[in-house]
């Protein structure tokens, strides 16, 4: 009697199988991709409103047209104030705003370390909402001019970066004109911005 042979079993991968690992390598290689261009991508300048937030980064909306001593303040931030009512020269931690949702900034005494400064708060004069372009263009002409007058550098001359704050459309029909502008410093500051 003779002993059957086992059919020895293919160890070449099917041609469905190769499909499939393909599209997983390529699905890994694009997370990748993604991944790096977001770690490495700055944030882009804020478009924030004035109060409540609903995303953690600086860019709050609002149902409300003013901001209020009495508003809550987020855990740990027991100096905090709305960032629509800060003030000119006002120094503070952006992360530590990042972190309230954008809604609140922490002053610091410009003596401490901190990596952001508001240089600019005032209202613009237009008539009717700016749509976003509108906005970038109030900041050209608003921000940019007071940033050279308050810290004596043209911006893009160093590596302060310029962000800003407006109303929502909301807050605008109840008539707030806000725009506020304050520049990070990517490594932390001990004295003010402000030129002598």
């Amino acid at each position: 009697m003779s002993k059957q042979q086992p059919s020895a079993r293919s160890t070449k991968p099917n041609t469905s199988t190769l499909v499939i690992i393909g599209i997983i390598v390529v699905f890994l290689i694009a997370v990748a991709i993604f991944a790096v261009h977001s770690l490495t991508t700055p944030l882009p300048p804020a478009t924030i409103t004035t109060t409540q937030t609903t995303e953690p980064t600086d860019n709050p909306t609002t149902d409300t047209a003013t901001d209020t001593a009495t508003d809550t303040l987020p855990a740990g931030a027991a100096t905090g104030i709305p960032i629509a009512q800060a003030a000119v020269g006002t120094c503070f931690d952006r992360q530590a705003t990042i972190d309230s949702k954008g809604a609140y900034v922490d002053p610091i005494d410009c003596t401490e370390a901190h990596d952001s400064e508001v240089f600019y708060a005032g209202d613009i004069s237009e008539t009717s909402y700016p749509d976003s372009a509108g906005w970038q263009q109030a900041v050209l002409d608003t921000c940019h001019p007071a940033f050279k007058t308050y810290t004596g550098i043209t911006f893009g001359q160093n590596s302060w970066q310029i962000y800003y704050i407006y109303p929502s459309q909301q807050a605008w029909d109840h008539g707030s004109r806000m725009l506020l502008c304050y520049t990070t410093d990517p490594i932390d500051r001990t004295a003010s911005v402000k030129s002598k």
